[in-house]
């Protein structure tokens, strides 16, 4: 596929309902794992000891009172930013992609010890699903505020794995491949 078309149908996918819906689906991932895994610590609090002698920035009930809460307003927000993008209206998608992307940064402020005394499956869950969301946050901000610069699009160390067959659906009528 010829890097001009490639580049405009990366760019399509990207500010596309479809893919801010992926992003929306990885975060709300994230949240339930986190539901999951915090309901997996209390259930057996018993055995966790006085975990309030730890710094409280490591507290399931900081995770639940502030990681949680943001997450689910982060939520509300995705959701209301997709139904203004049906809308025709960007602008709040913007902010909002600029808010997934940071997520990491914001984790940075919680200590992650508590999650030793739960299965690792839920870290791993919920550290992947934020991944993913946050990698297309990432593309979202970056392809509506064209902040892409010479060929970052193509790079797949940037975006992701380009699956060249599924940037096919992005083709408008009338344009070809070829």
């Amino acid at each position: 596929m010829d890097d001009n078309l490639k580049r405009t149908l990366l760019r399509r996918k990207f500010s596309s309902i479809e893919y801010m819906q992926e992003m929306s689906v990885w975060h709300r991932r994230a949240i339930e794992v986190l539901e999951n895994s915090l309901d997996a610590f209390f259930e057996r609090s018993s055995e966790q000891g006085d975990w309030h002698q730890w710094p409280a920035s490591d507290w399931p009930e900081t995770w639940r009172d502030r990681v949680l809460r943001n997450l689910v307003g982060t939520q509300k927000g995705i959701d209301e930013a997709i139904q203004k993008a049906i809308e025709g209206d960007n602008g709040y998608m913007e902010g909002v992609a600029s808010e997934v992307h940071s997520i990491f940064r914001n984790l940075d402020n919680f200590s992650w010890g508590w999650w030793d005394r739960v299965s690792d499956h839920y870290r791993e869950d919920f550290q992947s699903s934020l991944v993913k969301a946050k990698k297309r946050a990432t593309n979202i901000m970056d392809t509506l505020s064209e902040y892409w610069r010479d060929d970052e699009i193509l790079n797949e160390r940037i975006t992701g794995p380009i699956d060249e067959e599924d940037l096919k659906r992005y083709l408008k009528p009338g344009e070809s491949i070829y």
